[in-house]
């Protein structure tokens, strides 16, 4: 539906995880946390048929206790983890439908 923002995303996926492994190689004192958040109730995630728009404050909460416990990627809130392993999953043929 987005290709420029999936684009974006993907590269963002990729560049954390080059951060992250050079962080690690330069002594490991820096922790990167890669955050993949679902609909958060913003200005931004306005329109029809949204759903799981989930509280900033909730998001936050989870933001940040992904961080203190040094978390390399999270999904919030956690229920989006469950669409990210059926996305990852979907063949192509169920993918180009959605």
């Amino acid at each position: 539906m987005a290709p420029a923002y999936s684009a974006t995303k993907a590269y963002q996926i990729n560049y954390m995880e080059a951060l992250r492994k050079k962080a690690f190689k330069a002594g490991g004192k820096v922790i990167v946390t890669d955050i993949r958040p679902g609909l958060v109730n913003t200005a931004m995630a306005k329109g029809e048929g949204l759903f799981w728009v989930m509280p900033v404050e909730k998001v936050a909460s989870q933001i940040c206790a992904a961080i203190r416990k040094r978390k390399s990627k999270v999904y919030v809130t956690k229920r989006w983890h469950v669409l990210a392993i059926i996305n990852k999953n979907l063949s192509f043929t169920l993918y180009k439908r959605m």
